[in-house]
């Protein structure tokens, strides 16, 4: 399993990337280590909706539920999310992001995190 960090550089530009989320099998299935959210909600959005450059309100997990969505970084990449993928902005500062909404309703899950939580420590696999 894996979610898209989007992020500012040291170049002052906002970049995507791809992380592993480690996972441990139980008898119920395969476990990611748990996360301690400050809040969770969701949102829906209509096919169309543009949101032009702005950052992420915090740390926050957006999980697609249905539609898909398009999300632009100033370094130019362009990335779709659909059902079941995870982003991960962290954007906070800096020139952020762009989203469109391209089908839809889209429905996320919003999980929303502390100032201090780090992705990759996180994501690490539990023997590390």
């Amino acid at each position: 399993m894996r979610l898209t960090r989007m992020y500012q550089g040291d170049d002052g530009e906002s970049h995507f990337e791809e992380i592993e989320i480690g996972l441990r099998h139980f008898d119920i299935g395969d476990v990611s280590r748990r996360l301690f959210p400050l809040s969770t909600s969701f949102r829906v959005t209509q096919p169309g909706w543009h949101f032009d450059w702005h950052n992420a309100a915090g740390k926050t997990m957006i999980i697609v539920i249905q539609g898909v969505v398009q999300t632009e970084v100033t370094n130019g990449e362009v990335r779709r999310f659909g059902p079941g993928d995870i982003c991960y902005a962290e954007d906070v500062d800096g020139p952020g992001h762009k989203t469109t909404d391209l089908e839809g309703p889209r429905l996320s899950f919003m999980v929303h995190l502390p100032d201090d939580f780090d992705v990759h420590r996180w994501a690490r696999s539990f023997d590390d």
